[in-house]
């Protein structure tokens, strides 16, 4: 478990921790108690420690002397610091189009409120962001805040790189999420960010081309025909990541870790899973390397007539094409629910930020509900907040409705090494099998070797 640090806040925010947040962490009532009771101690042993200090033998009174003035220039040491140390919290982010607009909204309130403690955002590009954030951070030179998907929250958090913040969660911050959301940032025994989205794909048509949507992927197969008249295909997605490829590996059975949290990508189920997407590409179904320039393109010009994406794909679709969004397919071959990975980004705070309340007092603005409805509206974003989908224009949005329906028919992205380290071996694989140079299950041992391998090598 990890000890209150000396800067965390010591409000009902961190004394009232509310159940569900302890439940979800597996703390026990002996642990709350033995926490407080090391906060107590702590409190009492740092006070005294600097007049305790050893030092060479001499008379009581002049030691008195000679420590008073070493604890003025120590004090007015921290003070000069604190003039000088650079006022308001820098947010780093991979947001673009609606997503970054409706966060500058919200900053841009909280910066109307809050003059003497500004945000900051800065844009990174997703594909440089983590690699960025693991070099900057301990350097003292990473944002206070960013925003991340949760896969990385175990790396980071067992490297030092994040501040835990269960300290100042209380009975209202908590009640604001959903359950698998506020789970999805616990690792470890500790809380290690404030949710602000969920994510998963589902199935965008195009409904000038698609009749009904399809509810089977034979169904999806039927549309074939009639699409290469037009040159084009039934369906375009991201087949060579593994996060467009998810929906069909889970679909068939298939898995990243099993149920003990063991690495298993090299099973029957994960090759049947990739040989289907191999016959979708052989029999021109979809595209064979489709990414996401490409699956809008398609899907714009009419040449797809239906698309497999997340909510950020609504502002890709050009202006006059008709279209709505639906669950995805059930697998005929199987009888399952295609089940892409469930995502949850949230607002993580840097180990090294400056002023952890004041940074932590940006995350609760930024994952209110009234922050949850705005992102909503303006990017429709599957925001966490229960309560946000009372509000009447985000519980009637089609989009919102849509995805999360598909919420359940998803599986929870793992957090830990192993997803950090499958992604590579994973797409190197599915571009060999759809491009037709390899055999699905060779291509899958040879990924859990390579990730096995990862695993066991020293850091």
């Amino acid at each position: 478990m990890t000890s209150r640090r000396p800067d965390a806040p010591s409000d009902g925010g961190s004394v009232a921790r509310t159940r569900v947040v302890r439940s979800m962490l597996g703390w026990r009532e002996t642990e709350i108690s033995e926490r407080c009771d090391a906060d107590r101690a702590l409190a009492i042993v740092v006070v005294p420690a600097i007049d305790e200090l050893p030092d060479a033998p001499i008379q009581p009174r002049r030691r008195r002397k000679r420590t008073m003035p070493c604890i003025a220039l120590l004090l007015a040491f921290v003070l000069l610091a604190g003039c000088e140390r650079k006022q308001g919290v820098v947010l780093w982010h991979a947001y673009n189009g609606a997503e970054k607009d409706a966060l500058a909204t919200t900053a841009a309130r909280w910066n109307h409120e809050h003059p003497d403690r500004p945000l900051e955002l800065v844009a990174v590009p997703y594909g440089a962001f983590a690699d960025k954030l693991t070099s900057a951070i301990p350097g003292g030179n990473g944002p206070d805040l960013f925003i991340y998907p949760q896969d990385r929250i175990g790396d980071w958090a067992d490297s030092g790189v994040l501040e835990p913040l269960e300290f100042w969660v209380d009975d209202a911050r908590a009640d604001r999420f959903s359950d698998e959301a506020l789970a999805a940032m616990a690792y470890k025994g500790s809380l290690w960010g404030l949710p602000v989205a969920v994510k998963s794909l589902a199935l965008y048509y195009r409904t000038d081309l698609v009749a009904s949507p399809p509810l089977t992927t034979d169904a999806l197969i039927a549309l074939t025909p009639g699409m290469k008249q037009r040159s084009g295909y039934s369906v375009a997605y991201a087949n060579v990541d593994l996060y467009g490829h998810a929906p069909w590996l889970h679909g068939f059975g298939g898995t990243i870790l099993d149920d003990a949290g063991k690495l298993s990508v090299a099973t029957p189920e994960a090759a049947a899973a990739m040989a289907f997407a191999r016959k979708l590409v052989l029999d021109g179904v979809a595209p064979e390397h489709a990414e996401g320039p490409l699956v809008a393109t398609l899907f714009n010009e009419g040449k797809a007539a239906t698309v497999i994406s997340g909510p950020w794909f609504v502002s890709d679709i050009a202006s006059g094409v008709p279209w709505k969004v639906t669950t995805l397919p059930v697998v005929s071959p199987t009888g399952k629910h295609a089940a892409p990975f469930l995502g949850a980004e949230g607002i993580l705070m840097s180990a090294r930020a400056g002023d952890k309340d004041a940074a932590f007092a940006v995350m609760d603005a930024l994952t209110s509900d009234v922050a949850a409805i705005e992102r909503a509206k303006l990017a429709r974003q599957v925001v966490p907040n229960v309560h946000a989908y009372e509000d009447a224009t985000v519980a009637a949005d089609p989009v919102l409705l849509a995805f999360r329906a598909q919420l359940a028919h998803t599986v929870a992205m793992p957090k830990g090494a192993a997803m950090r380290m499958v992604w590579t071996p994973y797409k190197t694989a599915l571009g060999e099998v759809l491009a037709g140079r390899a055999e699905a299950g060779t291509q899958l041992l040879a990924v859990e070797r390579e990730v096995a391998s990862y695993l066991v090598s020293p850091k």
